[in-house]
């Protein structure tokens, strides 16, 4: 008897190649398949959301031709679940967790929870995929692409799939997962407790001492999480000078310009101050995370208490909005913009994400690209929240969408590109850091820094790959030239500060590094 040898291996391996296949390759479409036992499923879902029960229902799964029983599955979300179901909607975002019945079951890559989006408020489609690819250039950023979902064969539509900030988001950026983590999503129907202070929903106020005054605002995962709140707070109200010995400030100040400068309003700068995460890393850091990028481009008006912001409000949003103000309500950003070197780095920041995606186009290319790839899988999608004719519309005009204006995004960050054209502070370049090198010697490495039009260099560094970086300034040695002596092993980037402006090297700082091996 012969065999096909080449047939035989690929019966062999091809359960391999799909079990290796990445989850969110944003080439492909990931393809999942629920099975509900119970015939009632909609109404137990619905039932469940209604109770704000934890608890799922039974499914199984089969992602990418791989099948995992046992999942459990939960409706997510606010008004994405809220307004769509109001309306009749069948396609409702979901949360699927893999591990439901089995701790030790994962996904492709490690991972052990789907979170699925519906689009609502987006008829592009691209919004959040798009602000994602954009955001990972310059902070820890959950992956995103686009999923095919089956309820019981029955096709419920095409989702966007987020990856979960959980464990191995966490281990890829920070070493570890375990760590006290704080999510900014009020619950909106709780009350605030007798005795605490106003707050302003996740704003990152200092509320006194009792964890009554935060559960109510924020969801943590452990007594430790609520503790270190308390912390950062307190910190942030009483003594702004030491937060950067807490927290990797650059990265708020990467979170902060990305919001800005794209129009993620639906955001800690937006009236709710919500999506975002908080995380405490086994070094005693906090990494501030950027969530949520569904309303991003515009799709979310709301600025301060019920003032919805009109296209033309929105393109000319000021960098400085809420520090211009001195808001209270929003520490995060007055706290750190007062710090004269932070508030440059923040408007090198906005320039850098300017150039790369909005004076050269770079942020339309990309979107129509996303739409092409999704345009025919839509087509299937018989319960799509907006019709063929909003998705086509959406990228150059304003659409309706479940009774909110939303902006086309080409006339909107173009109109963005425009004013920010003509903000004469955001082209301040007085400092230029022409060379950048190290040389170690035993257990130390001196880094030198060539720099013109400085007033001071810093060197903003890390011990290894992990934590917060702390930040030094280099001791000028010869004209044009600064050094800085530390011991080996460590990662940096440089910022050279001048009167008025800053200049940052690598320009992606935090995600690119200068690394001492």
């Amino acid at each position: 008897m012969k065999f096909n040898l080449t047939l035989i291996l690929l019966a062999v391996l091809a359960p391999l190649v799909l079990t290796a296949q990445d989850i969110y390759d944003p080439k492909k479409l990931t393809e999942i398949k629920i099975y509900f036992k119970n015939p009632k499923w909609k109404q137990t879902l619905d039932s469940l959301k209604d109770e704000k029960q934890e608890e799922r229902l039974l499914a199984d799964m089969v992602l990418n031709g791989v099948k995992y029983p046992g999942v459990g599955v939960r409706y997510k979300g606010n008004s994405s679940y809220a307004n769509a179901r109001k309306s009749g909607q069948v396609k409702l975002p979901l949360n699927i967790k893999v591990n439901h019945t089995d701790r030790l079951k994962k996904l492709p890559g490690g991972y052990t929870a789907l979170k699925l989006s519906n689009g609502f408020r987006d008829p592009s489609m691209v919004r959040e995929v798009l602000a994602y690819e954009i955001a990972r250039n310059y902070m820890p950023a959950p992956k995103a692409n686009f999923a095919k979902v089956y309820v019981n064969d029955e096709l419920l539509g095409i989702y966007t799939n987020t990856e979960s900030v959980d464990g191995p988001f966490l281990d890829r950026f920070f070493g570890d997962h375990d760590g006290p983590t704080i999510k900014a999503d009020p619950n909106w129907t709780a009350t605030k407790p007798p005795k605490c202070p106003d707050g302003d929903k996740c704003s990152l106020n200092y509320l006194g001492e009792d964890t009554l005054c935060y559960q109510y605002l924020y969801e943590f995962n452990s007594p430790e999480a609520a503790q270190a709140l308390i912390k950062l707070t307190r910190t942030l109200q009483r003594s702004p000078n030491d937060v950067p010995e807490l927290m990797d400030v650059d990265q708020a100040l990467w979170l902060l310009a990305f919001n800005n400068v794209m129009l993620n309003i639906d955001s800690y700068i937006g009236a709710f101050s919500q999506n975002y995460y908080l995380y405490l890393d086994s070094l005693g850091g906090y990494h501030p995370l950027i969530w949520d990028l569904n309303l991003a481009f515009g799709g979310f008006r709301l600025m301060t208490g019920a003032k919805r912001l009109t296209n033309d409000e929105m393109k000319n949003l000021h960098l400085f909005v809420h520090y211009k103000e001195s808001n209270e309500k929003r520490p995060l950003v007055t706290k750190l913009l007062a710090n004269n070197l932070y508030r440059k780095m923040y408007l090198a920041h906005c320039r850098t994400i300017y150039k790369d995606y909005l004076e050269n186009g770079l942020y339309l290319q990309r979107a129509k690209e996303w739409q092409a790839f999704v345009a025919p899988h839509l087509k299937q999608d018989k319960y799509k929240l907006y019709p063929d004719k909003a998705f086509a519309a959406s990228m150059t005009e304003s659409v309706d969408a479940s009774g909110e204006s939303i902006p086309g995004i080409q006339p909107l960050m173009d109109g963005r590109r425009d004013a920010l054209k003509e903000v004469p502070y955001l082209f301040i370049e007085e400092a230029a850091i022409s060379k950048v090198q190290h040389l170690k010697t035993a257990n130390k490495a001196k880094i030198t820094i060539q720099a013109t039009g400085a007033q001071h260099v810093w060197v903003f560094w890390r011990k290894g790959s992990l934590g917060i970086f702390r930040e030094q300034e280099a001791t000028k040695s010869a004209e044009g030239v600064y050094e800085l002596e530390l011991d080996a092993g460590v990662q940096y980037y440089v910022v050279a500060e001048g009167e008025r402006s800053a200049t940052v090297s690598p320009v992606k700082a935090g995600m690119d590094l200068y690394k001492i091996q």
